[in-house]
């Protein structure tokens, strides 16, 4: 089932961990979109979703993941933690 325990523990604690929970995960097939034979097939996949599900996925959409912004959780806990330590610079950068 899992290669080792270390890859069980990681697997554990992106399902179950509070701090964890609500990340989103990228649309990855696997491909590398930095090269031109990547794009084209990334492209191909998708538009074939796209075909499948046109209610959740638009062909105007396709953004490569290599071009994608970074994703900023929204996850309670680590809003929290980012707002202390926000503040915390904040204070730090005025005394």
């Amino acid at each position: 089932m899992f290669q080792n325990e270390e890859d069980e523990k990681e697997r554990f604690k992106t399902l179950q961990s509070f701090t964890y929970a609500n990340q989103d995960q990228p649309m990855l097939f696997g491909m590398d979109t930095t090269t031109e034979e990547g794009r084209k097939a990334f492209k191909a996949e998708y538009e074939a979703l796209c075909e499948m599900a046109p209610e959740v996925m638009r062909k105007e959409d396709l953004v490569f993941p290599h071009e994608m912004p970074a994703f900023v959780p929204n996850e309670p806990h680590f809003m929290r933690v980012w707002q202390h330590y926000r503040e915390h610079v904040f204070k730090n950068l005025l005394a």
